[in-house]
């Protein structure tokens, strides 16, 4: 495990559900894989763009997503936002400015997926959940703000709607 001041902070993380989506899932990724090597890629992976159904908003005469492949989707993206905070976690970075810039692109690319679905209950709850990070991210200490009640209600949410479609999440 991480031996100098970051386990301290990675500690209080997990213990204070500070970030309900991303830093407890950083926690128990390196618990789980602590031998394992962080990616080297500090950018987005190539595939994440592919993880969103249209760049576009959808047409009225579009068909819009389904909730399992909206779910698949947010899905791709939560573990996209994890790889990039573990990543800072374990390079020393500047813990509260890069997940203020996590948290914003978080919010963005849910939102925008949310956007290519209809108004089932995964789209609505992404698109609370998006909202909700956006705001963290833009937050003076951005790990305080995400630490909230609408924020933890809009994670659980998305995975109870993608539970009951067929594609579970860990938000």
């Amino acid at each position: 495990m991480i031996n100098d001041g970051r386990r301290l902070a990675c500690a209080g993380v997990k213990s204070n559900r500070i970030f309900p989506i991303l830093l407890t899932c950083a926690v128990l990724a390196l618990a789980a894989c602590g031998d394992e090597k962080p990616s080297t890629t500090a950018g987005p992976a190539a595939t994440s763009a592919s993880a969103v159904p249209s760049t576009a908003a959808p047409s009225p005469s579009a068909a819009a997503v389904s909730d399992k492949d909206l779910c698949t989707a947010a899905e791709k993206i939560n573990k996209d936002m994890r790889t990039k905070l573990m990543a800072v976690v374990q390079g020393g970075g500047d813990l509260t400015k890069e997940t203020g810039a996590i948290l914003t692109e978080l919010g963005d690319r849910v939102t925008k997926l949310a956007g290519t679905a209809g108004d089932g209950e995964a789209a609505i709850a992404l698109k609370e959940f998006g909202a909700e990070a956006g705001k963290a991210g833009s937050a003076p200490d951005p790990g305080t703000a995400a630490d909230n009640p609408a924020m933890e209600k809009a994670s659980k949410d998305i995975n109870a709607a993608c539970k009951t479609a067929g594609a579970p999440t860990t938000f």
